[in-house]
């Protein structure tokens, strides 16, 4: 596991990506394939392979956004490779990132582990009433911010704003999403 490395993918490897994405996620939190080929066409995603001794691991999808921060889209190891430390791995070359993650569910215990394992690598809740968009109204989550960087509430706004212009640009309604945004 010395050996780890992203490699970036290109569209046609993406296929194989999105696959593993529709096992590993809520349909709820998945777009079609042909909106993600778009998205990383337009180089508003960006798609990396963890590779550890040529071998694909898993994978990072984000967005980079104006001011350096990135905007964590998915990350997912491949099954057979979970539990062995590459997601931290992976996180660790990620700094001032946002965070996506589903709001505890203690009848859903991978809510509960995946908020433990955020946090230990020192990601903080960011007090906000966030709401990851679709085409169905949007989905109650959480946001958390992993890294050094001081954020404001005009910062995290701006953040989202940039994201849902650019990432979600396809989401119908998207302003009365995120008009129910609300820092607390």
């Amino acid at each position: 596991m010395n050996d780890l490395r992203l490699e970036r993918i290109d569209i046609e490897a993406f296929e194989d990506i999105y696959k593993n994405m529709q096992e590993q996620f809520p349909e709820n939190e998945l777009k079609p394939l042909d909106i993600f080929k778009q998205l990383l066409t337009d180089d508003i995603l960006k798609c990396y392979a963890a590779v550890d001794q040529n071998c694909a691991v898993g994978y990072v999808v984000y967005a980079e956004l104006k001011n350096g921060s990135k905007w964590l889209d998915y990350i997912a190891i491949k099954k057979e490779f979970q539990s062995k430390g590459y997601g931290r791995k992976i996180l660790a070359l990620f700094e001032n990132c946002f965070l996506e993650v589903e709001k505890p569910d203690a009848d859903n215990p991978d809510t509960l582990r995946r908020i433990k394992f955020y946090k230990s690598l020192g990601a903080e809740k960011l007090n906000i009433n966030y709401i990851y968009p679709n085409n169905t109204g949007g989905l109650p989550m959480d946001l958390y911010y992993l890294g050094g960087a001081a954020l404001d509430r005009s910062g995290i706004l701006n953040a989202i704003s940039e994201i849902f212009a650019g990432l979600h640009s396809d989401v119908q309604n998207i302003d009365k999403i995120f008009n129910k945004i609300s820092i607390v």
